[in-house]
């Protein structure tokens, strides 16, 4: 056996065994054919990852596939969608070794199983710098249940789940480990595997479908997709910056290194959710997260639109620029 396998070996042996639905045709045609259930209606989202600007080069290859996974999961959970086929495109800069293929099918797998839907297609072919990888993610919602990011209203609690600046912290601390240094090995570790594997808040769909006016995944840092929801949505809004959550091992990282707090909340690559979850509705929503053991927390509250669009609460009044958040331009 060769040690790259040609482009239809690729698909063969690496992609066709990830083609479990009956409709992608084994990846034998040009195109496939989406089911949607009774009831149901479809929620589409495309993430496009190039290697030096989403994920080193040489990052395990089985980390890199379940990032590119991952960071299409949230763009559906945040819309009170399941995940159910996506498509996936690949262009290689050189042609990938068995070795490469190997591992990055087994973390496409993996997650596969752990949200529950299947490969139905996508494409291959030479990239003339970086490697490149591009999902097309397909979710299922009941129909009219999506939730766009446009639907805050004044008075709307501001909630987010999960953590916020572990995986900023991470790629910061690949890039300029002296701020790290103080750090036990533990912390170091943990912020390492934010950045490698992210965590969506899997689970977190229904309480968003059933009880969120909007939603959003974090991926370009707080700062940044709030203003992108108050904007969309018309409103303003005011934040407590102490009731941000933040990890023990990101605490840590800020007590050494205060500057941290800045790339903590602009970073990025988060892949939580931020919701807008009216007063009537904010008990429901946390039980049905409390039952799901789904951490979310609210740090603020939405208001008539203002400029800036957003307030600290905990000693600012307001965002300096540089804080915006991260933009892909």
């Amino acid at each position: 056996m060769q040690d790259k396998p040609s482009e239809f070996e690729l698909i063969e042996r690496y992609l066709r065994p990830l083609a479990t639905d009956p409709s992608a045709f084994s990846l034998k045609d040009d195109a496939a054919i989406l089911h949607v259930p009774d009831g149901k209606q479809l929620v589409v989202s495309k993430d496009l990852l190039i290697a030096g600007s989403h994920f080193f080069p040489d990052d395990a290859p089985k980390l890199i596939a379940q990032k590119a996974v991952r960071s299409n999961v949230s763009d559906l959970i945040a819309k009170g969608a399941k995940p159910y086929r996506y498509s996936l495109g690949l262009a290689f800069s050189k042609p990938p070794s068995h070795c490469f293929m190997e591992a990055f099918a087994e973390g496409l797998q993996e997650d596969q199983t752990q949200y529950g839907w299947s490969l139905i297609g996508g494409d291959t072919t030479k990239s003339p710098s970086d490697f490149m990888i591009s999902i097309t993610a397909y979710g299922l919602c009941d129909e009219g249940q999506m939730v766009p990011r446009s639907g805050a209203k004044v008075g709307d609690q501001l909630y987010v789940s999960g953590t916020l600046g572990d995986s900023a912290l991470g790629l910061c601390q690949r890039q300029k480990p002296k701020f790290f240094a103080q750090l036990n090995a533990d912390d170091q570790t943990y912020l390492d595997n934010a950045y490698l594997l992210p965590q969506p808040p899997i689970g977190l769909e229904e309480a968003i479908a059933d009880c969120a006016s909007a939603s959003m995944d974090i991926s370009d840092g707080l700062f940044s997709d709030l203003a992108h929801m108050c904007r969309a949505s018309g409103v303003s809004a005011e934040i407590d910056q102490q009731a941000i959550p933040l990890s023990l091992a990101t605490q840590n990282a800020i007590g050494h290194e205060p500057n941290l707090t800045k790339t903590a909340l602009k970073g990025g690559d988060d892949y939580q959710c931020l919701m807008a979850v009216s007063i009537e509705q904010e008990k429901a929503f946390n039980n049905l997260c409390s039952v799901k053991g789904l951490k979310v927390r609210k740090i603020g509250v939405f208001a008539n639109a203002t400029e800036p669009l957003f307030r600290i609460t905990n000693g600012s009044d307001h965002l300096d620029s540089e804080l915006d958040g991260f933009t892909h331009f």
